[in-house]
């Protein structure tokens, strides 16, 4: 097992003040891994893991993060969301191109999502996935609707001569 270490960026008083100054509970929770292997030294990560209550790879984590960005360490990385560098368009550009998308399919000329999927290639520049269509879908608000189904040897006044002439109470057999 591993013994934790922390390098002394920060005194214990002044940890313990980022660590109670915090609003979010995984950024207390952060903290409270650093001042507790901070102010316990010896102490390994599994006793510290559970004391805690987090897993011995969390504690792991978070210290080599620490130990090596310094106090800073949180400012660095982000917490799911859209990351810009992986995305093909930026929001507003996705919002013009639904726009037009909209424009289009209210004049009639889309008609599938093939169309639609076609409409994004070009607007994106290259070949793209289903998946991301139906999150750029997802993203804006949009929702795939289509009429009911129906039967095409369905007889619509047959139909009405069955509910105007059906029982209106129905009752098991005994």
């Amino acid at each position: 097992m591993k013994k934790l270490q922390t390098v002394p960026h920060l005194s214990d008083d002044s940890l313990k003040a980022i660590m109670n100054s915090q609003t979010g509970i995984r950024a207390f929770k952060d903290w409270q891994i650093i001042y507790s292997v901070q102010t316990n030294p010896g102490k390994k990560s599994d006793d510290i893991a559970n004391i805690l209550g987090v897993k011995k790879g969390k504690v792991l984590k978070t210290i080599q993060l620490y130990n090596k960005l310094g106090q800073n360490w949180r400012t660095n990385g982000k917490w799911g969301g859209r990351r810009e560098t992986r995305c093909h368009l930026s929001l507003e550009d996705e919002k013009l191109l639904l726009k037009s998308l909209e424009d289009a399919a209210l004049a009639g000329k889309i008609l599938t999502f093939k169309h639609i999927m076609e409409q994004v290639e070009r607007g994106v520049g290259k070949k793209v996935s289903d998946d991301y269509i139906w999150d750029l879908f997802s993203r804006h608000g949009w929702k795939k609707k289509v009429p009911r189904p129906y039967h095409p040897k369905a007889d619509k006044n047959a139909q009405e001569e069955f509910k105007k002439n059906s029982i209106r109470i129905w009752q098991p057999s005994r």
